[in-house]
């Protein structure tokens, strides 16, 4: 049966992080994806123990890159925090650091927002990133966001710009959020092509309201309209054996208990990735 890592952006502000690693380990995650709220709560050493007594791995530290930023002070301030992060990374053995690439806001409000210059320059920062990820022995994925995120996130937005990118830097990985992916016509394709280049694979299901204006939104692995089982299978045929990850915001919860929602993701993800209990329809966590 595969396995299953959850990612910290589960939590609420105030959400203990040993809290959040104890009911991990208890649903029976084999690992955690951590965020800079993590590291910022918890010193590195005192981490290191507390996932190594949990018996729990790092599959993702997120995020760094963002290159896009107009204002000299906010770019200085991100180069230091991708250099501590690619460091974090390094320290924890993280199987893969996310890299974003930043939105059109980031360029600030004079200028005229060119989304052509905008991936130029996201694409000539890489590899002064990937070089120094390289020399601390950390894996990059570059993670394409769904088109909706060009402004405030990332203007890599499909599977066949990131393969572009992958050709031009062999030392440039994938982290495949189905959240953003899912909708690709030729994702099926695509994935075949790029198994061997994916860093991580993180689920969820995606939903979005029929009655009110509302932008998709995720939920758990068993709803929305994922085809996951579909997915996994194309990505065993082509040889993918990395890692998956449930990735869910607290603003997502809709009032449950984060561990409620970790041990149904558990069952959904086991349910959907074909477990001897499948057949039996969605399972009750």
């Amino acid at each position: 049966m595969l396995g299953l890592s959850i990612n910290h952006y589960l939590t609420p502000e105030g959400y203990s992080l040993t809290r959040f690693l104890d009911e991990a380990a208890a649903v029976g995650a084999e690992g955690v994806g951590m965020t800079e709220r993590a590291l910022s709560e918890m010193a590195l050493p005192e981490l290191k123990r507390a996932l190594r007594e949990r018996n729990l791995v790092v599959t993702s530290l997120n995020s760094s890159g963002f290159f896009l930023w107009a204002d000299p002070e906010r770019a200085a301030r991100q180069a230091e925090i991708n250099a501590r992060l690619i460091a974090r990374a390094a320290e924890l053995e993280a199987d893969t650091l996310v890299l974003i690439g930043g939105g059109l806001h980031d360029m600030g409000e004079e200028h005229p927002r060119n989304l052509a210059e905008a991936r130029r320059r996201v694409e000539a920062e890489l590899p002064a990133i990937i070089e120094a990820a390289g020399r601390a022995g950390v894996r990059l994925g570059i993670e394409p966001m769904h088109p909706l995120r060009i402004f405030t996130k990332a203007c890599l937005n499909t599977l066949a710009q990131t393969e572009v990118l992958l050709q031009r830097h062999p030392d440039l990985g994938l982290v495949l959020d189905l959240f953003h992916s899912w909708w690709e016509p030729d994702l099926h394709e695509a994935l075949g092509r790029l198994a061997d280049r994916i860093t991580l694979v993180q689920v969820c299901g995606v939903t979005q309201s029929r009655t009110e204006p509302a932008l998709p939104r995720r939920c758990l692995p068993g709803e929305g309209v994922i085809d996951l089982p579909a997915i996994l299978k194309t990505l065993d045929q082509a040889g993918y054996r990395g890692r998956f990850e449930f990735e869910l915001f607290a603003q997502d919860l809709d009032g449950r208990e984060p561990v409620d929602v970790m041990r149904a993701a558990m069952a959904d993800f086991a349910w959907l990735a074909g477990d001897a209990n499948a057949e039996q329809g969605r399972p009750v966590a």
